[in-house]
């Protein structure tokens, strides 16, 4: 028991510090309590998470992927055009203003940074091409998602005209938060001696980046149970609108890893390029993911993302182990290739 909770901590975290801080929230908290909350600088922990992952990222093989573009632009177009497009039918169905515009974000968001590669190296994939997606998604996140965003304010109604998704400041806020932290990582990692220091402590890297998203996601929740009590939501959420919500992240999830497979037999693609382009190309981000929530104002958007992180993680799991056995590889060579437990390498999210 100790060294399964050892290897799911973070599973562990969010399962009770969720629903911890929605009780919380709707029990009348110190305003001590509620000015710390509120005082938090998101913007300033989602950098903080993407400096360290960035900075772990280890990009030497990105020259192969380089050399040959098609499974990273297939991985890239399914992540951030397929899985937008498919989630915009399913927008009307959400009966909330919180959890339309957080499925559209769990949508929009950019693909994971480390566990991508955790998961393709597990099902046998060429994890260079996840790293490439990885970084490339990331850099660019600061254009795709205002712009999908955008695209469901005009014209789905995700959020309402006082909302605060304006499309130039949310390019502000996540070059600022996402790309300048993402980048510096990267480049701080050229250095030798930063590298090598940096590979020795990369679990304590790591359960640092976590430890701060479970911080994020307990402020959220708590500021989501406040919403709650004063405006009187929980008679406007009910239970059957989080079970549509969280069927539509599974849908198109499920749907992301099925095109990508699809179109990479089409493209003729390599079976470990095919394996890496249907977890790079259906995985997302939650750092990211929970920047643009906290933008919005709405504190509930936050669910879809969670609902979709959570699931990725054991429906990725379920599928790379049943691509690792297409291979007939056994489990002493997967950890030859250096690979850790996924659920462990929640790491990312990230």
């Amino acid at each position: 028991m100790t060294a399964a909770l050892r290897r799911h901590w973070f599973l562990v975290g969010l399962v009770t510090l969720l629903p911890l801080a929605v009780v919380l929230g709707t029990s009348n908290p110190s305003d001590l309590l509620v000015r710390s909350t509120h005082a938090l600088p998101t913007s300033w922990c989602t950098a903080a998470i993407l400096f360290l992952m960035s900075v772990t990222l280890d990009t030497g093989r990105l020259v192969d992927s380089l050399r040959r573009p098609l499974p990273v632009v297939t991985a890239i177009s399914v992540n951030q055009i397929v899985l937008p497009l498919a989630c915009l039918p399913l927008l009307p169905l959400q009966k909330s203003a919180d959890l339309r515009v957080g499925l559209l974000i769990a949508a929009s968001v950019p693909c994971t940074m480390a566990a991508a590669s955790v998961w393709t190296r597990r099902a046998g994939g060429n994890d260079a091409v996840s790293l490439l997606v990885t970084l490339i998604t990331n850099g660019l996140c600061f254009l795709f998602t205002p712009f999908w965003l955008a695209v469901g304010q005009r014209w789905f109604g995700t959020v309402s005209a006082e909302g605060s998704l304006e499309p130039g400041d949310m390019v502000v806020r996540l070059v600022t938060a996402a790309l300048i932290p993402a980048a510096a990582g990267q480049l701080l990692r050229r250095h030798r001696g930063v590298a090598a220091r940096v590979d020795v402590n990369k679990k304590v890297c790591s359960n640092t980046a976590q430890t701060i998203i479970l911080t994020l996601v307990f402020v959220s929740a708590f500021k989501g149970g406040l919403r709650f009590q004063n405006d009187g939501m929980i008679e406007g959420l009910r239970h059957t609108e989080f079970a549509v919500v969280w069927f539509s992240c599974l849908a198109i999830h499920v749907l992301a890893m099925v095109v990508a497979w699809t179109t990479g037999g089409v493209f003729q693609l390599g079976e470990a390029d095919r394996r890496a382009c249907v977890i790079a190309g259906s995985q997302k981000t939650l750092p990211i993911g929970i920047l643009v929530s906290q933008s919005t104002g709405l504190p509930f958007s936050l669910v879809p993302m969670l609902m979709f992180h959570t699931s990725q993680l054991f429906i990725d799991t379920w599928v790379a182990d049943r691509l690792q056995r297409r291979n007939g590889l056994s489990d002493s060579s997967l950890t030859t290739q250096g690979k850790s437990d996924p659920a462990s390498a929640v790491s990312d999210q990230r």
